[in-house]
């Protein structure tokens, strides 16, 4: 079984090489001289698989991509060449959760949200709306879902049109870019989108840029009455339209999913549909991986409560992963001359909520329990 991978894989050569002879490429470069004899191929989002590549792989039976998206994976031309592929869907699931609610934490912190009181509309409701409604959930955060595609599925959740997700005070999109279709996300918030969104309202696009119509968001956001806008994600990446930075209030390099466990369970998952395929018995498991769960002492100021508070609950997450710092870290590299694409190969060490053991001192409320637990907390009780 002979495994080529693209070396910014986490873990690549330890995962794969169990699986027999296994050799990287390097990131950013075109791996079809090394796939005359390969039959299997790992890749992420920096490597464009077409046409072109298809002819240079004779032998070649599956491709994977540790990533959540396929754009930049030509699938008919796969399908066509039978070829089997897969995606990591859901891997950075929580981690782009957790950026959306450091955003709103930060929102409260600037005091642009009263979060008692605010609904959140989460556009597209797969693996990182899900994520994002279950966070939402155990802080208590009204929210409403659209995606018609699973409403049309038989999907028993409640459904909301975009319209009344528009209306939300905040909007956050989570659809993967699609272009045909009824539901194509292409440009999905348009001009008329964005002149019905106010100054009193956030939007945050940390899916794909291409979903947002760029040329009507830059227009509408020198004109009065402009929604505050988040970007992690930009059209036409790593080449992105500088201009726009100074009229967001916070912009990061599409790292909102890269979390170590986000990034590690990406590669795991490619290796278990090598190994599916191969019919393989699995022998490696994400923890194998993983560093034990850090410690954290917490004690809350009042354990008898329901609930904490939102200083408290600003206090720990923040703490664990402050977007502001992706910010700031983002905009002084790129002041810099550094390019989008290095900023995102060399973006810091980021752990997710169940990466830490929160050690609770005496007896806390069965609230506060369920809240934490909600967050991705582990707990131990001291």
């Amino acid at each position: 079984m002979k495994i080529l991978y693209e070396d910014s894989i986490p873990h690549g050569h330890d995962y794969f090489s169990q699986l027999g002879e296994a050799r990287s490429y390097p990131m950013g470069t075109n791996p079809a001289e090394w796939l005359s004899d390969c039959g299997y191929l790992a890749i992420r989002s920096t490597t464009r698989v077409d046409e072109a590549l298809l002819r240079q792989a004779g032998q070649l039976q599956m491709i994977a991509t540790a990533t959540a998206g396929t754009n930049h994976m030509d699938i008919p031309a796969i399908e066509q060449h039978n070829i089997a592929w897969r995606d990591a869907g859901g891997c950075n699931a929580v981690a782009v959760a957790e950026y959306v609610v450091s955003v709103l934490l930060n929102a409260r912190r600037q005091k642009q949200l009263d979060l008692d009181r605010i609904t959140v509309g989460i556009v597209g409701a797969g693996h990182v709306g899900t994520a994002l409604s279950r966070l939402l959930g155990a802080l208590n955060i009204s929210y409403v879902l659209n995606d018609p595609i699973r409403e049309q599925q038989g999907d028993n959740r409640h459904f909301v049109s975009l319209d009344e997700a528009l209306r939300c005070d905040v909007v956050t999109l989570h659809v993967p870019f699609t272009t045909t279709g009824e539901f194509a996300t292409a440009n999905l918030i348009g001009a008329d989108q964005l002149n019905h969104l106010s100054s009193s309202q956030l939007l945050i696009n940390a899916c794909r840029g291409e979903v947002i119509d760029e040329t009507a968001l830059k227009q509408r956001l020198q004109s009065a009455d402009a929604p505050v806008v988040v970007l992690d994600v930009f059209n036409r990446e790593p080449d992105i339209d500088t201009e726009l930075l100074p009229l967001i209030w916070l912009a990061s390099a599409h790292t909102a999913g890269h979390s170590v466990e986000g990034k590690v369970r990406g590669t795991q998952m490619v290796y278990e549909q090598f190994c599916e395929h191969a019919n393989v018995t699995r022998q490696l498991a994400l923890e194998d991986f993983l560093a034990s769960p850090l410690p954290v002492d917490f004690t809350p100021r009042d354990p008898s409560m329901e609930a904490l508070g939102w200083d408290e609950i600003s206090e720990l997450l923040l703490s664990i992963y402050d977007v502001a710092e992706d910010d700031r870290d983002f905009r002084n590299a790129m002041a810099q001359g550094e390019s989008f694409a290095r900023i995102r190969k060399q973006y810091r060490v980021r752990r997710e909520c169940n990466s830490y053991t929160l050690r609770l001192t005496g007896v806390v409320s069965e609230g506060i329990l369920r809240q934490l637990t909600g967050l991705g907390f582990i707990l131990e009780t001291l």
